[in-house]
């Protein structure tokens, strides 16, 4: 069980963090900085909303799956946008279009994995 369960966090932030990259390198992110942040960013949400949607899945099952997905997709933008809204708002940091980048980014991992899983 706990290889099966560290294939599972493991494979989903791997994935996560390749799509979620590829998005910043469109949005012309290209330092190591904020490519560094977009991966902390992505540690940081990843986990938890893989284990709500594993635990919803098993204890909420009259609950459709793609309505769980879609609202923890919701939170994570969400708390993805805040964080890289208030690095935005440092002048050193030049991060722009904070909102479009989570909603983006994180739209495009779930259609990903939606459609090859």
């Amino acid at each position: 069980m706990t290889h099966w369960l560290l294939k599972m966090f493991g494979t989903a932030l791997l994935f996560t963090l390749l799509i979620e990259l590829a998005v910043a390198v469109l949005y012309k992110i290209r330092s190591r900085q904020k490519l560094l942040l977009v991966v902390l960013v992505n540690i940081l949400t990843n986990p938890p909303a893989v284990l709500l949607h594993w635990l919803g899945s098993l204890y909420l099952p009259a609950l459709p799956d793609l309505w769980l997905q879609l609202g923890l997709e919701l939170l994570v933008i969400l708390a993805e946008a805040l964080i890289y809204h208030s690095f935005s708002t440092k002048k050193e940091w030049q991060l722009q279009h904070p909102v479009l980048l989570s909603l983006t980014a994180n739209t495009c991992s779930w259609l990903a994995g939606f459609f090859l899983l």
